[in-house]
């Protein structure tokens, strides 16, 4: 029913919220032998396959990730019969994703039967993330989970930094940029269209994570790599 405002016109309101970037923090507790066990599978691949052009996707030049390993782009790493893939996928990826579309989407999340396309890096120091986003067709939300963080390092080494897709918003008070401290065990989910990178760092130590786009379907791999 149409409300009346004080001058005596009615008028009815309708308030939408455009283009969100809705961005879910999850950080897992007791989950550090699972993070030891993809830690192992991670870095047994990254020293077999490091100087392989098929198995490492820095090779290609198409890929964000500078220096390192990043497991190979023709083959789904969340497909790894290995069992501490399955135990990540089951029990801490797809649980934060239901939760992640259920709040983008309402009800329509419970018609969606996505489909997860993941890859794994290892970085050592010097070594980045240039800018990106995750632009493939039906890409519903992208993610990253940290296996193995370098958590004593100093802010912003290591960290991801996530740009305001709306600059302008700087003059109703809000950042240009948004940093996340990288944890092991934390999980996060966002718009595959938020741009974010990650600063390299320097001394000892690699740092390990696991990254991934929700599709709507199972796409051809040959198409999207």
């Amino acid at each position: 029913m149409p409300a009346t405002a004080s001058g005596g016109f009615p008028f009815e309101d309708k308030i939408e919220i455009h283009y969100p970037t809705t961005v879910l923090e999850r950080h897992h507790g007791g989950c550090e032998e699972l993070n030891e066990a993809l830690w192992v599978l991670l870095k047994d691949m990254a020293e077999r396959y490091r100087d392989d052009p098929r198995e490492n996707a820095i090779y290609s030049g198409r890929i964000s990730t500078q220096g390192g390993f990043q497991t190979g782009r023709h083959h789904n790493f969340l497909e790894e019969p290995n069992p501490a893939v399955v135990e990540f996928r089951e029990r801490i990826l797809l649980p934060a994703v239901h939760r992640y579309l259920t709040e983008v989407f309402g009800a329509e999340a419970g018609q969606l039967k996505p489909w997860l396309m993941g890859w794994a890096n290892l970085l050592a120091a010097g070594d980045w993330q240039a800018p990106h986003m995750h632009p493939t067709a039906g890409n519903l939300a992208s993610g990253v989970y940290y296996v193995k963080a370098l958590e004593d390092k100093p802010a912003p080494q290591g960290w991801i930094e996530f740009l305001n897709p709306h600059p302008a918003s700087v003059h109703h008070g809000f950042t240009l940029t948004r940093r996340i401290q990288p944890r092991s065990g934390k999980l996060l989910l966002f718009p595959p269209y938020h741009i974010h990178y990650v600063h390299p760092f320097a001394g000892p130590g690699e740092r390990a994570i696991i990254a991934f786009d929700v599709l709507r379907e199972r796409p051809d791999l040959n198409l999207v790599f």
